[in-house]
């Protein structure tokens, strides 16, 4: 009896670990933190579902803890992802008012530097609650990174609790609305999706240009572009439109862990009160560089998609042609 292994046996997914690495506070350790590895940063109003979400994506209950007053908690929590060695930044939730106006602001304007200046970014999973049309807050979160070349994962929490109809109605709205995206729907009650959300988590990580893989493979699609003749004028027409945006306003942390201080009091003892115009120019060079880089690796990708195609439509004719000539 043959015992091997048939081909339409599929492997088990096994679920990565993640491990709580740090606990930050302020701009200077968000943007040190784990400069080795990419980061993807999550992202979302409160009350999406994001730590519920986290603790699914562990197979654990309390990992990241669940807070039923959204607003309450301020922090941003570090995971590292074992074995693939990238991390996931769980940002604080945004779209909630009952923090003071003064306070928002603070932790809008940190989240914003850490999303356009954090040079290993790869990517932003926005959670979008699945039952809700597209909410203002949303589309701005999405707008900022479209802006900025950021890279987004669009995923549709609490799918479970929408009927298959409403689940594909979401989907299609938030497609238009993310073009190179395509919306995971996703219940951390059932499971449902999970396995998804990880392989395409750890794909968008280990293929960007801050691992040492992705480093490598950037390389290898740039230098094939050049080999086929890719021209600058059809990388340019893959870029897309960068629309500059804005964060979305009343940013508050709903779905971290309790900070156990004063945001004002850790902020102003790690960062320097006021910038010359000197640092100001530095940050905004950088910060233009950044955007630079994540643009050219965007088209590179987009080219590398588009020789695929031409060379699958260039075999599908030779091989009708090849079968034609058999006939006659």
């Amino acid at each position: 009896m043959d015992n091997t292994t048939k081909p339409n046996e599929l492997e088990v997914f096994k679920f990565p670990q993640l491990v709580l690495e740090q606990t930050l506070y302020t701009l200077n350790q968000l943007k040190s933190a784990a400069p080795e590895s990419a980061h993807i940063a999550l992202a979302g109003r409160s009350n999406v579902g994001k730590s519920s979400l986290i603790n699914a994506l562990a197979k654990r209950k309390q990992l990241a803890k669940v807070s039923s007053t959204p607003g309450k908690t301020r922090s941003v929590n570090l995971y590292r992802v074992e074995p693939q060695g990238f991390y996931l930044t769980d940002l604080p939730g945004y779209g909630y008012a009952k923090r003071s106006k003064s306070e928002r602001e603070l932790w809008a304007g940190l989240i914003e530097k850490y999303l356009v200046e954090c040079e290993n970014l790869a990517a932003i999973a926005v959670l979008l609650d699945c039952r809700l049309e597209p909410q203002e807050a949303d589309i701005l979160m999405v707008r900022f990174a479209l802006g900025h070349n950021i890279p987004i994962i669009p995923i549709l929490t609490k799918a479970d609790k929408c009927t298959q109809k409403e689940r594909s109605d979401r989907i299609a709205k938030w497609s238009v609305l993310i073009p190179k995206g395509s919306p995971l729907a996703v219940s951390s009650h059932t499971g449902m999706g999970l396995e998804k959300v990880w392989k395409k988590l750890i794909e968008t990580a280990m293929q960007s240009p801050f691992m040492q893989n992705g480093v490598e493979e950037a390389a290898a699609e740039a230098a094939a572009g050049q080999e086929n003749g890719i021209s600058e004028t059809v990388l340019r027409e893959n870029s897309g439109a960068a629309e500059e945006c804005t964060m979305p306003e009343n940013t508050d942390a709903a779905d971290t862990a309790d900070s156990g201080g004063s945001l004002q009091a850790e902020q102003a003892e790690a960062e320097p009160k006021g910038q010359d115009f000197a640092e100001q120019a530095e940050q905004a060079e950088k910060s233009k560089k950044i955007r630079t880089k994540r643009g050219a690796y965007a088209r590179e990708q987009e080219a590398k998609k588009k020789l695929e195609q031409e060379k699958a439509r260039l075999k599908a004719k030779e091989e009708k042609a090849r079968a034609k000539h058999k006939r006659k």
